[in-house]
């Protein structure tokens, strides 16, 4: 019994488990992966058909249907490979609405590196030059600005022709921001910071020459500072207009350049060459009246001492010793006999008027009449004003010729020859009241009334 158990055939599990034992490493691999026990890639080389494998597969097949139903159905390395794929490319493949990925990657991940760079560049800077950089951005910012618009803030220059000559004078130790003010200040250039900016550039600051120049409004820059540097001065050539005060005098050699008003205003003062020129109780100016109004050309010395000393040697000049014995022969001192031609040369606006208003006023004198000329209310006052009021007669100042008889402190203002030459040959008339009309003209009555009826006519 024994003997024939032995020589029995084998059983078809044993047959199985033979097969097992001799089968070839690649099966054997196959079966490890079925399992998930080994990892991907071996079982894909696995799958891979070659000869030495081909029978093995065939073996495995046939006896594949007689193993235990109870044991699980084993995946091919083919299958499972295909299905980790599948699922890696399903990963990969971007959400619905998300955009496709294609090699940008590596550049948006470069951006954020270069901005971390320069964020820590920028931390890294000190406050000291933060500030330095602050400070540089905001004068160049400025001087961009202002080289590109300049700036249109000139003063107004009274009295004059726009083509008529500024002049502007350069002393020793003048700087450059002092040349560029005056010359913003007197009209020449637009642009104070763009003048400027031009000077530091080319390095002309320290090249000016002292002396007098002559310019024009609203020149351009460059050509003004090559003016400068090149020493192109000039001869002073200025005109003073009969009947103008002190302070229309000093005006208007401000506004040409020649002074510097407050100045000439403070010299004027007590401004006495001569001894008919000594100031008096209650007068303004001591060279009121005195400076002869004209045309002067200076070479030199051109300052508010200088042209006064120079104007007063003309009125000097002309008022010949035999005007001065007219004058005295009259009873006239040199300072009366310039006070009244001074009210004479602002009453009259036409030369045919002086000679009577002169005579006017002389009579009124000898009658112990106040003179009630309205220039010396206008003396008096801020500004030019067409009609006194009668509150302005009210005015208390000793040249109110309303509130006192006789004549002024002194002069009002610089007649001329003519206005002059009028109080030495008065007409000879028996008129005591004038008026002039809109046009300047005067009106003369011998009456009070006949005065009022005039003036109801020319007003």
């Amino acid at each position: 019994m024994q003997d024939g158990k032995k020589n029995a055939p084998e059983s078809l599990d044993e047959q199985s488990d033979k097969a097992v034992k001799e089968a070839s490493p690649q099966e054997t691999s196959d079966r490890t992966v079925s399992d998930g026990a080994s990892d991907a890639k071996p079982a894909a080389k696995a799958a891979e058909p070659t000869e030495s494998t081909e029978p093995a597969k065939e073996a495995d097949s046939e006896k594949a249907p007689k193993q235990s139903s109870s044991k699980q159905p084993v995946k091919s390395a083919k299958t499972e490979t295909a299905d980790k794929a599948k699922s890696e490319d399903k990963a990969k493949k971007p959400a619905q609405g998300e955009k496709e990925d294609k090699g940008d990657k590596g550049k948006v991940l470069a951006e954020p590196a270069r901005f971390e760079k320069l964020r820590a560049a920028v931390l890294n800077l000190g406050w000291k030059k933060w500030t330095a950089i602050a400070v540089v951005a905001r004068v160049l910012l400025g001087a961009g600005l202002f080289l590109a618009f300049g700036t249109s803030h000139t003063i107004e220059r009274s009295d004059r022709d726009a083509g008529e000559n500024i002049y502007m004078v350069v002393k020793p130790g003048t700087t450059a921001s002092e040349i560029s003010d005056r010359l913003m200040q007197l009209g020449v250039i637009d642009s104070r910071l763009r003048f400027w900016w031009l000077m530091k550039l080319q390095g002309d600051a320290s090249k000016f020459k002292t002396g007098t120049y002559a310019f024009t409004p609203h020149m351009d820059e460059q050509a003004v500072l090559d003016k400068l540097v090149a020493g192109d001065t000039t001869v002073v050539k200025f005109t003073i207009p009969e009947g103008f005060g002190i302070k229309e005098i000093a005006k208007r050699l401000a506004d040409e350049g020649l002074v510097d008003e407050q100045e000439f205003l403070a010299e004027a003062k007590d401004f006495a060459p001569y001894d008919y020129m000594k100031k008096r109780p209650n007068v303004r100016y001591a060279a009121e009246g005195y400076l002869f109004p004209d045309t002067y050309v200076i070479h030199s010395d051109v300052s508010a001492e200088g042209i006064m000393k120079m104007m007063a040697e003309d009125f000097d000049t002309r008022l010949t010793p035999a005007l001065r014995q007219q004058a005295a022969a009259k009873g006239l001192s040199i300072h009366d006999l310039i006070t009244l031609a001074s009210l004479v040369e602002k009453e009259a606006r036409y030369d045919e008027d002086r000679p009577i208003i002169a005579q006017v006023f002389f009579k009124r004198l000898q009658m112990g009449m106040p003179l009630q000329s309205d220039t010396t209310l206008q003396y008096l006052m801020a500004g030019p004003k067409e009609d006194v009021s009668i509150e302005d007669t009210k005015i208390d100042s000793p040249y109110n010729t309303y509130q006192h008889e006789g004549l002024p402190p002194g002069p009002i203002a610089s007649p001329g020859m003519k206005s002059i030459l009028a109080v030495l040959n008065p007409a000879n008339t028996d008129y005591l009241y004038f008026v002039a009309d809109r046009q300047g003209h005067n009106h003369y009555s011998q009456t009070y009334d006949e005065h009022l009826a005039i003036v109801e006519q020319v007003r």
